[in-house]
């Protein structure tokens, strides 16, 4: 695990993770940091602000609980995310977040401890929209439509991800060759193949000959989908750009759903993974015989443009509006764009409504949305 960070608490272990009697620090790499407060938390993992000594720059720092070891789903999760930290690097894309380094501690008892280093931001767009909200305000056409670039130009990253023989033999193929691989190199610890409802038989095949083609220079497209696209996971770096974060849920687009089976557990991860109010319509109650794509992102992404001009998602605002059933809204992509259109214009709210189309087949690609989105700044002066 040479090429991970050495992470050491020096701190009395409490709940959830570091004292509150004075100002615990860290070591990374020889660099000290200090934690200042807890950001968030949510089932077993912590996300802390800490700054470097030395410099007094920030950072966040995940930690995630794994009581039950590499047998732990928590576990596998967290191997997953990150993977896909370090799976969209080549891309040298500045609109999807990178871990900076990441460790992985284990216990006598067995239970691991994984904590990831990550970029500090000071605002997301959720916190931009909840502003305006406050205030009574709005966000500029011109802003929104940078923005939305900027998750577009993420997004695309992912659901254009091309994978060669060596690679998919190491991150996409799965199982536990490649698992035990990464845990003895410290590349992301065992039981961290893509044995999630997104990976099916077909796929699994299919990329195992093409990791044996080890001979031949081969590329194949593996779509990724975020699966969790919403205001909340949408950072705005300190030159105001658009990145893409929070990768857990990230895995792959594509999937031919064969057995009432595999439905159920899509289902599931769909219940588990894809906010609600952000979820696409085909993963309310996935449907044995369906084929399930990239294009569920793009729906998340008409919701969060709607969310951007009028301050919620627009099936929030059929539920606050006419006490309308979210899940039965969502079912059948019944929404209703204001009178007004709060002052935006037609081309912007025509995004909306190409991204929000109840058959997936319908939507624009990431591609397609890049050049309107351009010509649509052009019109707007951004």
């Amino acid at each position: 695990m040479s090429s991970l960070l050495s992470l050491v608490l020096s701190c009395v272990p409490c709940v959830p993770c570091f004292p509150s009697l004075s100002t615990p620090t860290i070591y990374i790499n020889n660099a000290q940091f200090q934690i200042i407060r807890l950001l968030g938390e949510g089932g077993f993992s912590y996300v802390y602000l800490v700054h470097q000594t030395s410099s007094q720059a920030p950072y966040a720092l995940k930690k995630i609980s794994c009581p039950f070891g590499t047998r732990d789903e928590t576990y596998k999760n967290a191997i997953r995310e990150i993977k896909n930290y370090h799976r969209f690097t080549p891309s040298k894309t500045p609109y999807v977040i990178q871990s900076i380094d990441e460790n992985i501690v284990t216990n006598p008892d067995g239970s691991r401890q994984i904590y990831i280093l990550l970029p500090y931001f000071t605002r997301s767009l959720q916190d931009i929209i909840n502003e305006a909200v406050l205030n009574n305000s709005k966000l500029e056409e011109r802003e929104i439509l940078k923005v939305f670039l900027g998750v577009c130009r993420g997004l695309d990253v992912m659901h254009n991800y091309k994978t060669t023989a060596s690679t998919v033999g190491r991150f996409d193929r799965g199982g536990e060759e490649d698992d035990e691989e990464d845990d003895d190199d410290g590349g992301g610890g065992g039981g961290g193949g893509e044995d999630d409802p997104l990976l099916n038989p077909t796929d699994t095949e299919a990329n195992s000959e093409l990791a044996s083609a080890s001979a031949t220079e081969m590329s194949e497209l593996v779509p990724y989908a975020h699966h969790d696209l919403k205001p909340a996971n949408v950072m705005i770096s300190a030159e105001g750009l658009a990145v893409l974060v929070d990768l857990g849920s990230c895995s792959r687009a594509r999937i031919h759903v064969t057995t009432r089976q595999q439905a159920l557990t899509l289902t599931d991860f769909a219940q588990e993974h894809c906010t609600l109010p952000y979820r696409a319509p085909e993963l309310m109650d996935v449907e044995t015989g369906s084929y399930v794509t990239e294009a569920t992102d793009i729906w998340s992404l008409g919701c969060l443009l709607y969310s951007c001009c009028f301050g919620y998602s627009p099936f929030e605002k059929l539920e606050a509006d006419q006490g309308a059933n979210l899940n039965l809204a969502i079912a059948r992509g019944k929404y209703s764009i204001p009178e007004n259109q709060n002052g935006y214009s037609e081309d912007l709210i025509d995004i909306i409504r190409k991204c929000l189309q109840l058959k997936p087949e319908k939507r624009p690609t990431t591609k397609e949305l890049i050049e309107t989105a351009l010509e649509l700044s052009r019109k707007v002066g951004v």
